[in-house]
């Protein structure tokens, strides 16, 4: 839970939110970026429904999504995001057709048939250090990283504001356009 006193609460805007999801939306959105660069290009998401929860008061308007996401493919998958709860961990977790790829902050673990192989990243837990350097060589290159367009920043805000969409309009499927 993030509470008062936290490093990442205690600025004004973010106490008061006057933008749609709160402190929600400010955070949630790197987990989106995350996962829509985990699916790729050939699994692009088309569709989001999801419900939405203020578990502390501190942190309104809403602190919790559980969403299912809905694949152009046709598959689906869910992903939950919460500041408003005791659990802390960070995982994404794709079930293939022939294994599965857990990353955490720190590790990520390729499990395939009855093999296993696994990567630590210690240095860096949260993947600011690899985001401000790819930004640096990109200004030193003078072409844009393709990861950090403008473009990209926002099909990520699209999904996490369909969440909230549909977590306001208890479940209603919502349909992605920017992906």
């Amino acid at each position: 839970s993030v509470g008062p006193g936290a490093k990442y609460y205690e600025t004004e805007w973010r106490k008061k939110p006057e933008y749609q999801g709160g402190f929600l939306l400010d955070g949630g959105v790197h987990f989106i970026a995350a996962m829509r660069q985990l699916l790729g290009q050939e699994a692009k998401m088309s569709q989001v429904a999801a419900f939405t929860a203020q578990l502390q008061p501190h942190l309104p308007p809403i602190d919790t999504i559980n969403a299912t996401v809905k694949l152009a493919n046709g598959r689906s998958g869910t992903f939950s995001v919460s500041f408003g709860t005791t659990f802390s961990g960070a995982e994404y977790v794709v079930a293939c057709q022939n294994g599965t790829v857990d990353v955490g902050f720190d590790k990520t673990i390729v499990k395939k048939g009855d093999k296993e192989s696994s990567k630590d990243f210690p240095e860096d837990k949260n993947g600011i250090r690899q985001e401000l350097k790819a930004w640096g060589e990109s200004i030193s290159q003078g072409k844009a990283d393709p990861l950090q367009t403008p473009q990209e920043a926002l099909a990520d805000l699209e999904v996490l504001e369909s969440m909230i969409k549909s977590g306001e309009a208890d479940g209603k499927a919502i349909e992605l356009k920017l992906q």
